[in-house]
């Protein structure tokens, strides 16, 4: 790893810019209170701040205005409501259960409404403190309202002055990440060993790379009049947008049977030249992503054009003294795989130019006309909605009646044993409670670790650092880092969280620190506690309960996208529009199954099922995507000089085979027999094979060149993807009958 490209790419990044905003939101109106010594006073307003900024996550600027807003109406309400009636033990119990449902249920509407739920029941949380008169209610609520409007302002004012320099980050991160996945695909032409941990670190990579593009749909896509803009800067990261999506197609494409390839091509180099060569690639493509997101040029070496040129000539070499009637099919793929690395080259060089943000480079492209709407998933806030959820099938209703347990249960332990700021144990309890199981315990884990080393850090900090300008520092860094890597790593967030907790009680209440941490650790022990029992047995819903759905919506994905990619070697292709846009959803279902897979892992044994079945489910169909997605690239390519209406019956075919699987994922009986397959396949078979008898005579008899090699490649090469996708949905459905023979037995 290298170190130093790492730290430039998270000092860039958006997760520090986030960490800095958030600090200084909140620090500033600390520091200004503290100058006129008000601090003792207003402490609410830096803590209005804090709690606004954390609802602030990325999105069009009317989204995030319009989600703080709301955030400050409900946070100064819910100050009003728990502060006058916090001394009403009973009555305050049955609101904590109450509004931490609401709260909680109003997640329904995206990822945005839960984070403004989660504030307002840590605003609540907060004000619980009964050691506080009513006379300071409606102040602190006041206070606490101001610093939430100094937030939003700030927020503003940072998007009017910079406002693409979200997106550069959002993309120069999606790109960094593909750059990723194209490294780890390098390792299939190392070794024919382990593939099966290849392909985990590729599914998890694919589940970042879906997050990233949708997040940049969303900033594109639904900010206003962003599409329509005619600035150089603004047509300029739509199109390299659209271009990183394309690339990450084109890095999917070089699907091939990379275990065959090892036996055709055991001697030699020629495996590891092609190694290096995708490995060239994904650094140009990481060294482009740091610089976009860094707001500063790329430019074009020609490293990849000359290593391009090296690994070509090396392969034109090893052909002519080993091409045989035995090997020419693991040259054919060889050949289309250095094609497509061609693509992925052409590709990279246009995101150097791309960013440059030349208003020439600009005026080349003629963009597209896209149909937002159908790119992007809206969330209405539509009232039938939150009826309809209103029902014990919903996940998140089950998860809002165990938050408001949960909450309910640390109240009343805070009750009976008072461990100095008992508070903690519900924002514990807040923060740890995640409507997946799977993400309550790794969040359980984070919590408990960070803590304990955070706690250790404030004792050691505190009892050989007696300079407060020196702690003020170490407050700050620590806040920064606590709210810089929240998203991103969550153990790291906690211990800068909890260190820079103790620091600010040190300036605000000088008190024991040593009794202080002992507080905060016995109280994340007990909230961590709590949330864990709850996790596991106030009314979960496993994933093994949904999974088929999941696979469901896979399987229909990859049908849409296969019948959108198909059609182009037998009749007319498809507008581009749906085919992009059933491509995106094949890849956001795949992602989706991906994420499933990984929290079941987590979950307790005898409620995961049978996670090898999902395994091969989800390995086996990130294959047929790939291979669909490799097809889309000859469709483009290839179709144009190889269209045949011999394709048609073979297209059919696989649309009836992954309608069987459809209808076993709904634990159905299938409306075919998926063994009847090899008929709409005879005919390509047939010509496949007439043209590679032809070509092995050619070969004999010294030909090199000619019309029936180009037509051997081309077509082999198409029927070589429907041969592979044929297998796979043949796996799969045998898969989904073994799954459903298990369901039966049971």
């Amino acid at each position: 790893m290298n170190y130093i490209t790492e730290f430039k790419k998270f000092v860039t990044g958006q997760y520090l810019a986030k960490g800095v905003r958030i600090t200084a939101g909140a620090v500033v109106p600390a520091l200004i209170l503290y100058w006129f010594n008000w601090l003792a006073v207003g402490i609410a307003m830096p803590l209005g701040a804090l709690m606004v900024s954390l609802t602030d996550s990325p999105g069009p600027i009317h989204h995030r205005r319009n989600g703080m807003l709301i955030s400050n109406v409900l946070n100064f309400l819910v100050a009003l409501i728990i502060g006058f009636t916090r001394h009403y033990s009973i009555l305050l119990a049955i609101e904590l259960s109450l509004l931490s449902f609401f709260f909680s249920f109003i997640g329904i509407y995206g990822s945005r409404a839960a984070s403004v739920g989660l504030i307002a029941i840590i605003i609540m949380v907060l004000n619980i403190d009964v050691h506080k008169g009513e006379q300071q209610v409606i102040r602190d609520a006041l206070f606490m309202l101001a610093g939430g409007i100094w937030y939003m302002l700030l927020s503003l004012l940072l998007h009017t002055l910079r406002p693409y320099r979200l997106i550069q980050q959002a993309l120069g991160e999606c790109i960094i990440t593909t750059a990723s996945y194209l490294e780890v695909k390098s390792k299939l032409y190392k070794s024919p060993e382990g593939f099966d941990e290849i392909y985990k670190e590729l599914l998890s990579l694919q589940i970042d790379i879906h997050h990233q593009q949708e997040q940049l749909r969303t900033l594109l896509f639904k900010t206003r009049g962003f599409i329509r803009e005619s600035t150089t800067k603004s047509r300029i990261l739509l199109m390299m947008f659209i271009d990183s999506v394309d690339l990450f197609e084109q890095v999917m494409t070089s699907q091939q049977d990379y275990k065959l390839l090892h036996e055709y091509f055991r001697e030699g180099n020629l495996m590891e030249r092609f190694r290096l060569l995708i490995a060239e690639a994904a650094h140009e493509l990481d060294k482009i992503g740091l610089l976009v997101q860094s707001g500063f040029p790329s430019k074009d070496k020609g490293c990849l054009d000359q290593l391009i040129r090296d690994t070509e000539d090396a392969f034109v070499a090893y052909r002519a003294t080993h091409l045989t009637a035995t090997n020419i099919e693991g040259f054919i793929s060889l050949r289309h795989i250095l094609n497509s690395i061609k693509d992925i080259a052409d590709r990279i060089k246009r995101l150097h130019r791309y960013s440059t943000y030349s208003s020439k480079v600009s005026k080349e492209v003629k963009l597209e006309t896209v149909d937002a709407e159908k790119f992007v998933s809206s969330q209405e806030m539509d009232i039938k909605l939150f009826a309809e959820n209103l029902s014990w099938k919903s996940n998140i209703f089950r998860h809002s009646l165990r938050v408001s347990i949960c909450i309910l249960a640390g109240y009343i332990i805070a009750q009976f044993f008072p461990f100095g700021h008992s508070y903690w144990i519900l924002l514990t309890i807040v923060t740890i409670l995640k409507p997946a199981y799977g993400l309550t315990k790794k969040r359980n884990i984070e919590r408990l670790m960070g803590t304990l080393a955070g706690a250790g850090l404030g004792v050691l900090l505190l009892s050989s650092v007696h300079n407060n300008s020196v702690l003020f520092v170490f407050l700050i860094l620590s806040m920064i880092i606590g709210y810089s890597f929240l998203q991103i790593r969550y153990v790291v967030s906690v211990v800068g969280i909890t260190l820079y907790v103790l620091l600010f009680f040190h300036f605000l209440i000088p008190v024991d620190f040593r009794l202080l941490s002992m507080d905060r650790v016995i109280d994340t022990v007990i909230g961590s506690v709590i949330s864990f029992v709850g996790a596991l047995f106030i009314f979960p819903k496993w994933e093994q309960e949904q999974a088929h759905e999941y696979v469901e919506k896979l399987m229909e994905a990859n049908l849409h996208y296969f019948a959108a990619v198909s059609q182009a070697f037998y009749q007319k292709p498809s507008e581009i529009n749906t085919y992009k846009i059933s491509r995106k959803n094949a890849y956001v279902a795949l992602a989706n199954l991906s994420d499933v897979f990984q929290r079941l892992l987590s979950e307790p044994k005898r409620n995961s099922g049978n996670t090898e079945i999902l395994h091969q489910l989800v390995v086996s169909n990130h294959m047929m995507t790939s291979h669909i997605a490799s097809l889309a690239t000859y469709a483009a390519s290839l179709a144009p000089r190889y269209h045949s209406a011999a394709f048609k019956p073979v297209a059919e075919s696989l649309q009836q085979q992954m309608q069987n699987a459809i209808y076993l994922s709904q634990h159905k009986t299938p409306s075919n027999d998926i063994n009847m397959i090899d008929s709409g396949f005879s005919r390509v078979r047939d010509m496949v094979q007439d043209l590679l008898h032809k070509r092995l005579v050619e070969i004999n008899e010294g030909t090199e060149f000619s019309n029936v090699r180009k037509e051997l490649s081309g077509y082999k090469t198409i029927a070589d993807q429907f041969e592979l996708i044929q297998t796979i949905i043949t796996d799969i459905n045998h898969v989904l009958k073994k799954q459903q023979a298990m369901i039966t037995s049971q």
